[in-house]
């Protein structure tokens, strides 16, 4: 059943696969060209490009919807459902911070100040208000997801 699970993934969301395995085999052959590429690089490389097939698939489902289905402005996604969604963006970038910087605190200074600048510099862009309570929002969420691998080995040592 597991496999018939895993092929219709597959089928269903075939333009984020093929992306994810183009960014797996880019990051193996730098892995051959580069001698300081690491496995930490391979990952953020797969994760950029699974990201990108997500967005290409989006679009795509986007274009092929009918003209009288809501946009997506229309529906909006409730508080819980997106501190979750940020809290996994924080999870999986806090993950790659870390790594890079090999430093947890230095790792979690870095996301914050990023995701406040790229927040602001995103509102200025696209001249939309960005509010307080939304920044912090968002930070927070990024923050839970960071510090949420560290918690669960703090709990279980």
């Amino acid at each position: 059943m597991d496999e018939l699970i895993g092929l219709l993934f597959a089928i269903l969301f075939w333009r984020a696969l093929l992306a994810a395995l183009c960014g797996l085999a880019v990051g193996m052959l730098a892995t051959q060209i580069f001698p300081g590429f690491g496995t930490g690089a391979v990952a953020t490389v797969t994760l950029l490009a699974l990201l990108g097939g997500v967005m290409w698939h989006a679009s795509a489902i986007a274009a092929a919807a009918p003209s009288d289905a809501p946009k997506a402005e229309q529906q909006p996604i409730s508080r819980p459902i997106a501190f979750l969604g940020i809290a996994l963006v924080g999870l999986l970038l806090g993950g790659v911070y870390d790594y890079l910087l090999s430093s947890g605190l230095i790792a979690l200074s870095v996301l914050i100040v990023s995701s406040i600048v790229l927040v602001s510099v995103g509102g200025a862009i696209t001249k939309t208000p960005i509010y307080l309570k939304d920044l912090l929002f968002i930070v927070a969420a990024l923050v839970t997801g960071s510090v949420t691998p560290w918690a669960i080995v703090t709990l279980l040592s």
